[in-house]
């Protein structure tokens, strides 16, 4: 997967010359990005047209394994012999929680085994949202300008103060991100 903010988002942030290939920033963006997807518990990255095999829930109904939708090009039905597929009209889609419903009195017997739907479907960013860009180089940005954790220290009287990435996200970074995450698991 890919960083979800770029070094030179990182420099123009702390208001620096980052360059590209600054091994210390892009460790910072891809711990980030991997911090951000955790915790929404999404990949967020673009996939177009892939193929999943899904197991029916109560046999008419199926759950995507990744959000956001953004468009579901097929959905087919296996019967134990052959794979049939559905028109839109028997079935609908929930994009925001990824469930695509069998329809009722549609004279579809909806298959109840394991790997009995077969789905063709595009999910992710293709344009990241800002605020998931923002909060992945406030979090890059306290890690890089305070990679062990210190952002000052005093010798007479000893005094220490630690970086606030230590403690993770921030509760407005939190606030922010509310919106993005996982609407199964939030």
């Amino acid at each position: 997967m890919s960083s979800l903010a770029t070094p030179a988002q990182l420099g123009a942030f702390l208001q620096t010359t980052i360059a590209d290939n600054d091994a210390t920033a892009l460790l910072m963006l891809d711990i980030a990005s991997g911090m951000v997807r955790d915790y929404l518990q999404l990949t967020l990255d673009p996939v177009s047209n892939e193929v999943v095999l899904l197991d029916p829930i109560e046999g008419s109904f199926v759950m995507l394994p990744e959000l956001p939708i953004t468009s579901v090009s097929k959905v087919e039905i296996f019967d134990g012999t052959t794979w049939t597929e559905l028109t839109t009209d028997k079935y609908t889609v929930s994009k925001r929680l990824g469930i695509i419903s069998g329809l009722p009195g549609v004279g579809v017997d909806f298959p109840t085994k394991p790997e009995s739907w077969r789905v063709t479907y595009s999910h992710g960013y293709s344009a990241m949202p800002s605020t998931i860009v923002g909060v992945t180089l406030a979090l890059s940005a306290r890690m890089y300008t305070a990679p062990d954790g210190i952002n000052s220290e005093s010798i007479g009287g000893y005094s220490v103060s630690y970086a606030t990435a230590g403690e993770g996200f921030t509760k407005l970074e939190m606030t922010a991100l509310a919106r993005y995450k996982n609407p199964r698991i939030a």
